[in-house]
């Protein structure tokens, strides 16, 4: 596998941490080779470590979570094949609050202008404590956290994304020699889910955020995708349910109308408290205004777990989606007649060439941003079985090595010698004492030989003393030398774990005692007093009467038998003599030597026990493992395994293969062969790694045979026989018909792969939505690309859309992978999104205490609209007031304030929109909740009629438009010129009868009447060719001049006739009472300017008093 451009991957929360895992997993894999050493580049990466213009970037307020992903866990070299290119954000969380009530305080008195638009008052707020653990599944309690780590600059968050950029930025010689071109861009891909509260609460920060760094860096072509997990991904008992769909609610709206902005870049809008700033923007305390630069943001990613598939399944499919997206050439195809800021990867070509996202959605709510994908991928699961194999082997040479170390070996003492001397502890051992010289001359005759003798007991004495003395200065000086852990680790690389527990603790029943004591058990021994010798005394042996030879007539010599007796037993006095002081003197330092030697026991000891366990639990995994590889229901990511369904055999082939590499006989054991595979350092990395957990240091060793084994995977045989696991690129090839390919292949593999592939994508396994499918199925390069392409479309079950686009790219892969993929999508279009939005409104219209509503949002806790903004807003409003214009609506109820209103798009058509307006209180009109009843009709509602519906209404115009526009029909009059005037001075007399708080009722309605309708007259005809008016402003004001020019045309007590339908009448009595109720508030609005071909004649109430409102 290649990459082509550089890619930064940022996971927030649980979900887009084990994302990034998997990912980054995937691509160690593909990158560095089943060994790791593919990028080694003679030593300027280590083993499994990745090229720099990969990198990643992991943010999560719940610490365990973190310390559970692999690449934060790992140590020793496997930590720093990490380092260079993975990253976690470890100070999210702010210092000194413990719960979500001291922050909230704090950001209401500290940081009041950059939270007050959307931290929700203090009444009722939820209490989430402690933080570490996460922010609750409430989203904005993680917004809040973030910004009160934020109160001070964004220097934690950007910290470690700068350091991460800028080695992209530095990485140019890297993508180069691995296959890549000129840096023109980078891909970002930023995942997490919607269900929760971490992921949802600042990934909306976190993008702007990451958007910033790069132009502060000056990184071109930058594209950010968002990997959204749905909340169907989360059984309930995993943190789905009611929580996680009202918290994807806002998260998905909000996210839709930054893609909006992103797409349409003159389009405004206003969310929370967000400065105007020509595009949606964030306030951040210390460094101002966050904006994106225009098509940074091009779409999101929604990922809806189909009922086929499981939610690991689903996590593996995104990271499928992902690698074929950066590891597939853009092509100098696609570089013919480009921009140069078009297209910088193939990710960016093949997701961003749709036209529709910049066209408003067919219900007028948005725009067409969204994208929905599911990736289906088959490949052989190199990883999991060589974990498998390699396991299975440790347990079996373990069981073998504590076997033979049960054992007595003649060599046992030599082997606690050994110890005493790496450990630094020699001189222990042999206990040395000062030498007694020989007489010279030698003593003749008795007198001289007994006096000898004498002066010899003085000597030993004087040099016991001296010893004494010594030891009591060296002996401390040797404790400190003292080093068990360093001769264990050494001895450890020489005689496995197992010997060198016998020979530390000691092997009972070993005929050699020291042996059979073992290193401690000498230790100890060393500071008792020495076992007294038979026959010597404390004191100084006598000296014997000496006697010359013959009965004394040949005079005594020095090597006479009673003289050496004599010699012997002071030898053997002196002996233990000066044993007893170095005994003595050893005890006296026990409280320094004994921890070191406690420390060695236990790390040995659990080294040794870690791998017993692992033996005696191997059996059961095994199995498990073997029964996951080989389930049926695998969707997503399908594995081609061993054809035998029976994976000892393949161990089987597995360890005689390894044995035939290493060079060893036939009857070589598995204790052999792991003495071959580990080294001795790799054993030493162990003993350190269990001072983490006994887990740790079993991984180290797997991870060494592991690594061997992968290696061996690809390898024929010294016999030249076929290689253990064959290569996808061979086997498609075969597939496809290649006879010299199909000659290198087992035929059970074979059919094992076609049977896989025609599996590969079940019925149901497609992306939801109603956008236009598109499909990108990325194969193993070879010399038939053509052949292979045209056999996989042949035998891959691919969604019978004939709408839909196919395109085949053959890349350097060990993998095939199928990337469904929809776009081009209002939220409308996916049937999930309508879900959470239905069950959103729900809890709105209950008003329930326990959902929390204002807390799962993150940018405005006062916007009750469902999706629209502003500007949907005046432009669905314009839709249908063309209908009343062309007399296509009818009321039901007072015209003034109707209870239902019926809509239809052609003369007699039967096919109606039924919209039920809720009466508000007093002469409130009921035409002010048209919008909200509009949005609920086209969300909520389901059917392809629904859409059809919507999509021919958004596109009415005023018949004639172009030619000769009929006149307004009497409702439209009626609604513009009599019932919005007379509402407008009905809330200037309603404004100042309540208190403040009790005026927010009226806000969307004076809003209503003075932004919204006013925006929709005024909106220039979207579309049209050549209109002979470019608003129903200025339409409207054309037929009030003919009226008026009408002078016989007199009604309504002698005004005219015009004056009568365009002038502002005083409000007459309502027909009926309605009921008081309390709008959706809808976020204010950007002013529109006034459409060229206007009057400037004062006939809207928003005109009087020469300005606006």
């Amino acid at each position: 596998m290649k990459i082509y451009q550089p890619m930064l991957f940022v996971g927030l929360g649980g979900t887009g941490g084990r994302i990034g895992a998997e990912l980054e997993r995937g691509l160690r894999r593909e990158l560095c080779g089943p060994d790791g050493t593919n990028l080694v580049a003679a030593g300027r990466r280590a083993p499994f470590q990745l090229p720099d213009y990969l990198q990643f970037v992991y943010a999560d307020f719940s610490e365990s979570e973190l310390d559970r992903l692999p690449q934060f866990s790992a140590k020793g070299a496997e930590a720093a094949a990490y380092a260079r290119t993975s990253r976690v954000v470890h100070d999210l969380l702010p210092t000194g609050y413990d719960s979500s009530p001291e922050v909230t305080r704090m950001l209401r008195v500290a940081l009041h202008d950059e939270t007050h638009g959307w931290l929700p008052p203090q009444e009722r707020q939820p209490r989430v404590a402690p933080l570490h653990n996460g922010a609750g599944q409430l989203p904005t309690v993680g917004r809040a956290a973030l910004f009160a780590t934020l109160r001070s600059g964004l220097e934690p968050v950007l910290r470690q994304l700068r350091v991460a950029i800028s080695t992209i930025s530095n990485s140019a010689g890297d993508l180069r020699d691995l296959g890549g071109r000129q840096i023109r861009g980078c891909d970002v891909f930023v995942a997490f889910s919607v269900a929760g509260g971490t992921g949802a609460g600042i990934y909306y920060d976190f993008i702007h955020l990451i958007g910033h760094e790069f132009r502060k860096s000056k990184v071109p072509g930058v594209k950010i995708y968002p990997l959204v997990v749905m909340p169907s991904a989360f059984p309930p008992e995993a943190g789905g349910g009611r929580e996680a769909e009202l918290n994807s609610a806002r998260a998905l709206v909000d996210l839709s109308r930054l893609v909006d902005d992103q797409n349409v870049p003159d389009a405004h809008g206003e969310l929370g408290d967000v400065e105007q700033r020509g595009s949606i923007s964030v306030r951040y305390p210390g460094d101002g205004v966050v904006a994106l630069r225009p098509s940074t943001v091009q779409t999101a990613f929604l990922f809806s777990r189909p009922a086929v598939i499981r939610p690991e399944d689903l996590r593996r499919s995104i990271t499928a989606m992902v690698m074929s997206l950066i590891g597939t050439e853009l092509g100098d195809e696609s570089n013919q007649g480009r921009s140069e800021d078009e297209y910088q990867s193939f990710a960016a070509s093949f997701v961003n060439k749709s036209v529709e996202r910049s066209t408003p959605a067919r219900s007028g709510i948005g725009y067409r941003g969204m994208s929905t994908s599911l990736a289906a991928s088959l490949t052989v699961p190199v990883d999991d079985l060589a974990e498998i194999v390699a396991g299975r082997m440790l347990a079996q040479a373990v069981r073998g090595m504590a076997e033979d170390a049960r054992r007595p070996r003649d060599d046992g003492t030599e082997r606690v010698q050994e110890l005493f001397e790496r450990s630094g502890i020699g001189r222990l051992w042999t206990r040395e004492a000062p030498e007694i010289p020989v007489p010279d001359p030698l003593p003749k005759g008795s007198r001289q030989i007994a006096q000898a003798l004498r002066d010899r007991i003085g000597d030993m004495e004087d040099r016991l003393g001296r010893l004494g003395r010594d030891l009591d200065r060296e002996v401390p000086r040797l404790v400190e030398d003292f080093k068990p852990q360093i001769g264990a680790r050494e001895l450890l690389g020489l005689i496995g774990p197992f010997h060198l527990e016998r020979t530390l603790a000691g092997l009972p029943g070993h005929p050699q005692r020291p042996a059979e004591a073992g290193f401690a058990g000498m230790l100890e021994n060393r500071k008792n007093d020495p076992e007294r010798p038979d026959g010597i005394q404390p004191s100084a042996p006598k000296i014997p009467r000496i006697k010359g030879a013959v009965g004394g007539l040949v005079p005594a010599r020095w090597g006479d038998p009673d003289v050496q007796e004599a010699i012997d037993e002071q030898d053997a006095w002196y002996r233990w003599r000066s044993n007893r002081l170095w005994h003595r003197a050893w005890k006296e330092q026990e409280s320094r030597w004994r921890p070191p030697l406690a420390r060695t026991s236990k790390e040995l000891g659990e080294l040794a026990r870690a791998l017993r366990a692992h033996e005696e639990g191997e059996r059961k995994l095994f199995m498990e493992r073997r029964k996951e590889l080989y389930r049926d229901d695998r969707t997503g990511v399908s594995y081609l395994l061993p054809p035998q369904n029976n994976l000892r055999a393949f161990y089987d082939d597995v360890f005689d293969r390894l044995v035939q590499h290493e060079g060893l006989p036939e009857n070589t054991d598995p204790a052999g062969l792991l003495a071959r595979l580990i080294q001795p350092e790799d054993w030493q990395r162990a003993l350190d790694a269990v001072r983490r957990s006994p887990r740790a240091a079993v991984k180290e060793l797997k991870q060494v045979v592991e690594q061997r084994v992968k290696g061996l995977f690809g390898e024929a045989s010294v016999l030249n026989d076929r290689p253990l696991l064959p290569s996808m690129a061979v086997l498609l090839r075969a597939a496809a018909g290649d006879e010299d390919a199909e000659a290198t292949v087992d035929s059970r593999w074979l059919e094992q792969f076609r049977s896989q592939l025609a599996g590969l994508l079940p019925v149901g396994f497609t992306p939801d939505g109603s956008g236009p499918l598109k499909v990108l199925v990325v194969h193993p390069q070879s010399e038939a690309d053509g052949r292979a392409a045209q056999y996989l479309q042949q035998e891959l079950n691919l969604p019978r859309d004939p709408q839909a686009t196919q395109e085949y790219r053959a890349v350097d892969t060990e993998s095939i992978t199928v990337v469904l993929f929809r776009s081009g999508m209002s939220l409308t279009d996916v049937s999930e999104v309508r879900h959470v939005l239905r069950l959103w409104a729900e809890a709105r219209d209950t008003a329930g205490v326990d959902d929390f509503l204002h807390w799962r949002q993150r940018l405005g806790y006062r916007d009750d609209w469902l999706a629209s903004t502003e500007d949907d807003r005046q432009r669905i409003l314009h839709r249908i007031l063309c209908a009343m214009w062309n007399g296509r609506v009818d009321v039901e109820g007072p015209p003034t304030s109707p209870e239902l209103l019926r809509i239809r798009l052609q003369e007699g058509e039967s096919a109606t929109m039924t919209l039920r307006l809720e009466a508000f209180d007093g002469s409130v009109s009921s035409w002010a909740g048209l919008l909200p009843a509009y949005e609920r009709w086209a969300l909520l509602d389901e059917g392809q009629i629904i859409e059809d519906f919507c999509d021919r209404l958004m596109r009415t115009q005023p018949t004639g438009l172009a030619t000769t526009p009929v006149a307004p029909s009497p409702l439209f009059k009626t609604l513009v010129h009599e019932v919005a005037p007379r509402q407008i001075a009905l809330l200037d007399e309603l404004t100042g009868q309540y208190g403040k708080e009790d005026e927010e009722w009226l806000v969307p309605l004076r809003h209503f009447w003075e932004q919204t309708l006013k925006g929709a007259l005024e909106l220039r005809f979207p579309g049209a060719s050549r209109p002979t008016r470019p608003s129903l402003r200025a339409l409207d004001e054309r037929y009030a001049r003919e009226a008026d020019q009408q002078p016989d045309a007199r009604s309504n007590g002698g005004r005219s006739a015009g004056a009568a339908a365009h002038g502002w009448l005083e409000p007459e009595a309502p027909e009926r009472e309605p009921e008081r109720r309390e709008p959706p508030r809808p976020r204010q609005s950007p002013e529109h300017t006034a459409p060229e071909g206007g009057t400037s004649s004062a006939r809207y109430p928003w005109d009087r008093d020469g300005g606006e409102e």
